[in-house]
C-alpha cells in the first residue's frame, strides 16, 4: 500500500511504530539478537484492516440475542423465540436479531402475530437492519407506550386506526422509547461481551473500527477498556445526534472536541438524514412503488445544515447517514456550504443510491464515500426483494455505485454495518470484487456497477478509512514511521482468486506492534 515499495520482503517495528520496510538483509540490519523473528514465508503482509462503519458495543450485545436471519416464516421466527424465551435469567427481556422484511411477507406486523409469545416477557425484535424493531404488549406497557408520539423527527409509533399501537416501532427515536427501559445485562457480562467481539475481529484481520453510534457514555466505556487493556481495537467515534437533540446538549459535544485515549478517539458526529428503502423511510428524488420514500428524517433541512456548519466550525467531522438518491444530493449541498467546503474531513454513509452525475463531487469536495458492499447480499438478481420492489429500474442498476465513486477520484471507505452485516472483512472483499455475498444462491452481480479490483477493495480497508479519519501519516500503510498494525495471510487477499478470499486463512494480527490474534 506504499506506492514507492508497493512489495517487499520483510517489515520491523520497534515500540509499535515500523522502523523498516524492504528485502531481508536491508530490514535485519535493523535487528539484534533481541529481535523476534515471525516466519510469514508463502504468505502475503498487508496494514491491519480498518472497518470503516460499525456498531461494535451494539453488535456485541445483540450477538448473545435470539438469531432470526434466515427464518423461512412467522411459524420458525416464533420457534426461535421460544426456545430463547427458556434461556432467559429472572428478569431479562427477549432480545432478538436478523429479522428480515420479507418473512413478514405482506402482512402488516401486529403484536398479536406472535401468538402466545405476546404475553410472556417483554420483547424486543431487531430487524436485519436496525431501523424498525417489533415488540410484544408486554413491553409497550413496561415503556408506557398507548399511542402515537411526537418524537421530533419521522420515527414513528406505528398505530391502528383507532390509535392503537401496534409494536412496530420505525427508525432509531421509536425504538429507544422501549429500548430504554429495557434493563441492560450485568456490567461484568457486558464487558466479557465486549471483550469477546473484539476477539473475534482481532481473527479476521480487523486491527480498527469507525464506530457510528455513540454518546457521552460510549467516550466513558472506551476510556475504561482502554486503561484496562482490554481495547484491542483502534476505535474512531462518532456521536450520533438526532434532530431533537437538545442544544445544550449539542453545545457540549462542541465544547468537549475530541477527546481520545491510546487506542480511540471521539472523531466526530453521526447524523442520520434518512432511513431505509426496505420500509419506506429513506429519502428519494422520486417516490418509491408504493408512494413513500418522500421526505428526510430531519422535518428541517436547513436546521440539518445549519448543524453541520456548526460542527465544520468546531473542527469536526461529520458523517451523515444517507441512503436514498435525495438525501446523498441534499448532504452533498450542506457540505458545500461549510466554509472551505468539506475540506476532506466530511462522509456520506451507506449511498445506495447515488444520482447520476454525483459521484465527480465526492471527489472535487473532498467528501469521503462509506459504504458497505456487504448489503448487496439481501438483493436478489430476480428483483424480488424488498429493497428491488421499491425502486425503478435505473435506481436498482445503480445501486452500491462504488466502481463509479472510485473512478470519480472518491475516496471509497468499507465496511460492514456490524451487526447487520458479519464484520469479517472477508467477505466484504468478496462482496466489493464480485457485487454479491459469497454463497449467494444466485450468482449474478446486483447493479451494473463494476465491481473493485482486489487492490482497490484492500484500500478501502486501509488507505481509505486512514484518510477518512485524517490519519493517512501514520495509518493504512506498511512504512516507517507508520504504526505496527498489520495482518499476515496465507496469502495476498488483494491478489489470490476471488472465490478464495472469503475463507482466507488469516495466520496472525499486530495492533500497535503487538500479537492480538495468532491461531497457533
Amino acid at each position: 500500500m506504499d506506492p514507492a515499495r508497493p512489495w517487499a520482503q520483510a517489515v520491523a517495528w520497534r515500540d509499535g511504530i515500523v522502523i523498516a520496510v524492504g528485502d531481508d538483509d536491508a530490514v535485519r540490519e535493523v535487528c539484534d539478537a533481541r529481535t523476534e523473528v515471525v516466519d510469514g514465508s508463502g504468505g502475503g503482509v498487508t496494514p491491519g484492516l480498518v472497518d470503516g462503519h460499525q456498531h461494535l458495543f451494539r453488535g456485541a450485545v445483540l450477538a448473545h440475542g435470539v438469531d432470526l436471519a434466515g427464518a423461512a416464516d412467522l411459524d420458525e421466527v416464533r420457534h426461535r423465540l421460544w426456545r430463547g424465551r427458556g434461556r432467559l435469567r429472572d428478569g431479562e427481556w427477549l432480545i432478538a436479531r436478523g429479522l428480515e422484511y420479507a418473512t413478514l411477507g405482506d402482512r402488516a406486523y401486529h403484536h398479536q402475530l406472535l401468538g402466545d409469545l405476546d404475553e410472556a416477557v417483554p420483547m424486543l425484535i431487531w430487524s436485519f437492519d436496525l431501523h424498525t424493531a417489533y415488540v410484544n404488549a408486554a413491553a409497550l406497557r413496561a415503556a408506557a407506550v398507548t399511542g402515537e408520539r411526537d418524537l421530533g423527527d419521522r420515527s414513528r409509533i406505528v398505530c391502528t386506526d383507532a390509535g392503537d399501537p401496534t409494536g412496530e416501532l420505525r427508525e432509531w427515536a421509536a425504538v429507544d422509547v422501549v429500548r430504554d427501559v429495557a434493563p441492560d445485562p450485568a456490567p461484568d457480562r457486558l464487558r466479557e461481551w465486549y471483550r469477546e467481539a473484539i476477539q473475534a475481529q482481532n481473527a479476521v484481520g480487523l486491527t480498527g473500527i469507525h464506530q457510528m453510534d455513540g454518546d457521552g457514555a460510549t467516550v466513558e466505556l472506551l476510556r475504561e477498556l482502554d486503561d484496562s487493556g482490554d481495547l484491542r481495537l483502534r476505535v474512531w467515534l462518532y456521536q450520533f445526534v438526532y434532530a431533537s437533540t437538545p442544544d445544550a446538549t449539542v453545545e457540549a459535544m462542541v465544547r468537549g472536541g475530541r477527546p481520545a485515549g491510546r487506542r480511540w478517539r471521539a472523531d466526530g458526529i453521526k447524523i442520520m438524514l434518512d432511513g431505509v428503502i426496505d420500509t419506506g423511510t429513506a429519502w428519494l428524488e422520486r417516490p418509491d412503488a408504493c408512494g413513500q420514500c418522500r421526505d428526510a428524517i430531519w422535518p428541517d433541512i436547513d436546521r440539518f445544515a445549519s448543524r453541520v456548519r456548526q460542527f465544520h466550525a468546531a473542527g469536526l467531522r461529520v458523517a451523515t447517514h444517507a441512503i436514498g438518491d435525495r438525501a446523498v444530493r441534499a448532504t452533498l449541498d450542506a457540505y458545500a456550504q461549510c466554509p472551505g467546503g468539506s475540506a476532506g474531513r466530511h462522509r456520506i454513509e451507506h449511498l445506495e443510491t447515488v444520482p447520476d452525475g454525483t459521484a465527480e463531487r465526492f471527489a472535487r469536495d473532498e467528501v469521503t464515500a462509506s459504504m458497505q458492499p456487504i448489503a448487496m447480499g439481501w438483493v436478489a438478481p430476480d428483483q424480488s426483494d424488498p429493497w428491488s420492489q421499491r425502486l425503478d429500474a435505473r435506481r436498482r442498476a445503480h445501486g452500491w455505485r462504488t466502481g463509479d465513486l472510485v473512478d470519480a477520484g472518491a475516496v471509497v471507505v468499507l465496511g460492514s454495518d456490524w451487526p447487520v452485516g458479519t464484520f469479517d472483512p472477508r467477505h466484504g472483499l468478496f462482496a466489493a470484487r464480485e457485487r454479491r455475498a459469497p454463497g449467494a444462491a444466485d450468482p449474478r452481480p446486483v447493479g451494473d456497477t463494476r465491481g473493485l479490483t482486489g487492490l482497490e477493495a484492500l484500500g478501502g480497508y486501509t488507505t481509505g478509512p486512514a484518510r477518512a479519519v485524517g490519519a493517512q501519516g501514520w495509518s493504512g500503510r506498511l512504512a516507517p514511521g507508520f504504526a505496527a498494525d498489520l495482518v499476515l495471510w496465507a496469502e495476498d487477499p488483494a491478489d489470490c482468486p476471488v472465490t478464495d478470499v472469503a475463507e482466507l486463512p488469516v495466520r496472525l494480527t499486530v495492533l500497535a506492534g503487538d500479537i492480538v490474534h495468532s491461531p497457533v
